[in-house]
């Protein structure tokens, strides 16, 4: 067996933009890996702060790392470049403010030929720091073939996190010829979809290996904005992606997918309001509230949870009353 076989090169994609105070952070946790045979591909994507400075001076502590400088296209764009410079066999990604723990690689590749599988998922953790206590719960791993596979991520979409690429590790051939949709957020959904598509085997587990920054004012805890409508590009895409789709509840999910994206604009808007000045929350409200109101049947027979559901009849009853019982829940819990 040859040692290239034995320890496959895996590429870790790491988009770069403006993250200076995060970087060597997230760039440490992935030199630390307890799996070294790494590629690290550092996209600087038109940085603005001394990120791309950052991105060099760590390239010169570690032959694993490559850095990439160009123009700013936005996460997707820096990706597929990076993806255009990968040589691994297997593939990972991480946010450039986010971290992974030490042997996130070695499990992944464990689990790959434990299972023969071409990819493998991690929970995610999200977290307010490094000193943060993430509690582990005992280990439980689910294997999946074929359409099933399908029917798991689209169940896993109507959770939180449940379409990151940056959870998991891809075997290569999963991803050729397949790239994000540049310009837009939210392109993980319809990206994964694809990459799926083609897997025979998946191995899930419900180890935390991937750490999510959420700082204060990042854009998933922050009023609405027009780039949050992003969400509305990504949920039609995977509609149309599963609409053929005869398998289980597939089709039926992805439109359950579609129908929820109105309920998501209302609750964050209740949540945390609008950032955005070009957007007049009245018009929002009566946009949202009259879509949320056509699609209240499918997500109540939707497989989502209760306290999602009740939220969503409250939307659609009055969406003035649904807000003022959020702000009074966030004060008591």
């Amino acid at each position: 067996m040859s040692e290239q076989s034995k320890h496959p090169l895996i590429s870790v994609i790491v988009p770069v933009y403006n993250v200076e105070k995060y970087l060597e952070r997230c760039v440490k946790s992935i030199l630390l890996q307890t799996y070294d045979r790494l590629e690290i591909i550092l996209v600087n994507d038109g940085s603005k702060d001394g990120s791309g400075k950052l991105c060099d001076e760590l390239a010169k502590g570690d032959p694993r790392i490559v850095v990439l400088h160009k123009e700013n296209g936005g996460a997707s764009s820096a990706r597929n470049a990076g993806l255009d410079l990968a040589h691994g066999e297997y593939i990972g990604f991480v946010d450039s403010d986010d971290w992974i723990a030490p042997d996130m690689y070695e499990y992944c590749l464990r689990a790959i030929d434990a299972h023969d599988a071409q990819v493998v998922q991690t929970e995610c953790a999200l977290v307010r720091s490094e000193a943060e206590a993430v509690k582990q719960e005992p280990e439980q791993v689910e294997v999946y073939a074929g359409k099933d596979i399908l029917q798991y991520y689209m169940l896993s979409t109507t959770r939180s996190g449940g379409y990151s690429v940056c959870r998991c590790l891809f075997a290569r051939e999963l991803l050729m010829g397949i790239r994000f949709r540049e310009g837009k957020t939210c392109e993980d959904i319809d990206y994964k979809y694809k990459a799926l598509a083609r897997a025979e085997k998946m191995v899930v587990t419900n180890l935390k290996k991937y750490f999510y920054f959420q700082s204060v004012g990042s854009v998933s805890t922050s009023g609405l904005r027009a780039k949050n409508f992003d969400l509305y590009d990504a949920a039609d895409e995977l509609c149309k992606l599963t609409k053929d789709e005869p398998y289980g509840d597939i089709r039926r999910l992805g439109e359950i997918k579609k129908a929820r994206t109105a309920l998501a604009m209302l609750s964050q808007m209740a949540y945390f309001g609008i950032s955005d000045p070009t957007l007049d929350k009245k018009t929002m409200v009566k946009r949202f509230t009259k879509e949320h109101r056509q699609n209240l049947k499918l997500l109540l027979g939707a497989p989502i949870p209760v306290s999602r559901k009740l939220l969503s009849v409250m939307f659609a009853i009055n969406y003035q009353m649904t807000e003022l019982a959020v702000k009074i829940a966030k004060k008591i819990f």
